[in-house]
């Protein structure tokens, strides 16, 4: 006879039983999701080709439809559902077209401008300079809001994934909350929640200021440039931002107090609490001190290098150079380069969105669709700018179906472009307000960014709360951009 089964082995048991129920709950569920990215493409490439278009324009279509559902609809990682579709389908027809976005400059610039985010992190720069900020300036809640304000603002030009910035700026003042008896679970009203829900408005606001703020303004502007031919260099980006998005930034943290008021408003003296993380972290590195010249130099270069004519200083050779000199002087190594998972992440997926939606656009795919939308919705027959405005509320209100900023601009703004090119609207007009507000319309939930997702996962801030705060600066930011931006835009001639 056999020995008894004792009760340790019997719930080992009960949980090996579990694991093996919920994997293959798990196989069900992920089939259930690749259903769509199989059958749906499937049936767009064995569909004859529409009037209009070549056959190998619509089997490029339907690799963009599985693309786009692969993301959308996520049975694995964006990474590997693309890798899986590229697999597949080059098989039928080559590998051209599906690898043909890795090899452009704009995807590159996307990954070296994220890579170099952990460069703030290892040297703790980013660290340093808010620590200094708090020393001289810290007294209020207010005042704190608008230290980390500042703070994100100083980082925003160099580091192009907001939400590794976060990471940086957050865990600073996460730790002045704590440090104060406010936590998630004790008295988060305290301040710990008014810092969180200011964090994502701020990571979202410097985001939209810069075209190095965050990787989806690369890729909207590298859209914009495919599909409506115009060109939206660092400058240009900037030039339009500066007085609405600006004012915006500058708004966020005053608004945040009125809307979301922490209990604590009176900081007492916190120096003391930041000089010990100074001491702590010693006399600024000799790395530390390289990184902030590359910095400067690499905002300069961004400003001025197409001006230079004898060097070929285009934003994309600048975040290469940036990134360059950072392993040339040991400030990153290769394990660095390579642990930056995000960024290598976004390089999959979007390499392979941007170069079929590359060959669609050279294949007069998008002035097809644009001239079939004019006929059933007659948008051409509207004033231009009431086309922007109307373009704008509708890529706002589709947001609460993109869990991820940079899938949502390159999956539907391609749709946006397409009907913006059958009506009066003023193409550079409408690019640019899309670009913007691709950034604050993340704001609209707590997972349309990672920086969102970040600070939400937190607990200081119900998703009620979120969803409320974000969704009066996207209205702020609406009323900012349309009285302030668009006359401001007038008068420096951008339209």
């Amino acid at each position: 006879m056999g020995q008894p089964l004792r009760k340790n082995d019997i719930e080992d048991q009960q949980k090996e039983s579990l694991k093996e129920k919920n994997k293959n709950q798990m196989d069900k569920k992920t089939l259930l999701k690749l259903l769509p990215v199989i059958l749906i493409p499937l049936a767009l490439w064995i569909t004859p080709a529409p009037s209009g278009l070549k056959a190998e324009t619509w089997h490029v279509v339907a690799l963009y439809i599985a693309l786009l559902l692969g993301l959308v609809i996520k049975p694995f990682s964006e990474p590997v559902i693309t890798l899986i579709i590229i697999g597949i389908v080059s098989m039928f027809m080559g590998p051209e077209i599906p690898l043909a976005g890795y090899g452009t400059e704009m995807v590159w610039f996307i990954v070296m401008v994220t890579i170099v985010c952990a460069a703030f992190v290892k040297t703790g720069l980013g660290k340093r300079i808010a620590y200094n900020l708090l020393t001289r300036f810290g007294k209020n809640s207010l005042g704190l809001g608008y230290i980390m304000m500042f703070v994100d603002l100083i980082l925003s030009p160099a580091t192009g994934s907001n939400m590794s910035r976060a990471s940086i700026d957050y865990p600073i003042f996460r730790n002045i909350a704590e440090s104060v008896g406010s936590t998630p679970e004790k008295d988060p009203r305290k301040l710990g929640s008014y810092l969180t829900m200011l964090m994502y408005v701020v990571s979202m606001s410097t985001a939209v200021l810069f075209l190095t703020g965050m990787a989806t303004n690369a890729i909207t502007a590298s859209l914009a440039k495919e599909m409506l031919g115009v060109n939206i260099d660092w400058m240009t980006w900037f030039k339009a931002a500066i007085v609405p998005a600006g004012l915006v930034l500058a708004l966020g943290p005053i608004i945040v107090y009125k809307l979301y008021k922490p209990d604590l408003t009176d900081l007492g003296d916190i120096k003391p609490l930041m000089k010990q993380g100074l001491q702590e972290m010693g006399p600024m590195k000799k790395d530390e001190k390289i990184l902030a010249v590359l910095f400067v130099l690499a905002v300069l270069g961004w400003m001025f290098g197409p001006k230079i004519t004898a060097l070929h200083l285009t934003m994309q050779v600048v975040a290469f150079v940036f990134l360059a000199l950072t392993l040339l002087f040991k400030i990153l190594n290769w394990n660095d380069v390579i642990s930056q998972k995000g960024a290598w992440n976004t390089f999959i997926w979007y390499g392979a969105f941007y170069g079929v939606a590359a060959t669609l656009a050279d294949q007069g795919f998008y002035t097809w669709l644009a001239e079939i939308l004019d006929k059933h919705l007659k948008l051409g027959q509207l004033n231009g700018l009431l086309v922007t405005v109307v373009l704008l509320f509708i890529s706002l209100a589709v947001r609460y179906f993109f869990v991820s900023n940079s899938a949502f601009v390159a999956s539907f703004y391609p749709v946006l472009f397409a009907l913006a090119l059958t009506t009066q609207a003023n193409i550079m007009v409408v690019a640019l307000l899309l670009a913007f507000f691709a950034g604050y319309g993340a704001l609209l939930t707590h997972y349309g960014n990672g920086a969102g997702i970040y600070t939400f996962a937190t607990g200081y801030c119900s998703q009620k709360d979120f969803w409320r705060v974000g969704t009066i600066m996207v209205g702020v930011a609406i009323i900012v951009f349309l009285f302030i931006g668009l006359p401001y835009w007038k008068l420096i001639g951008i339209w």
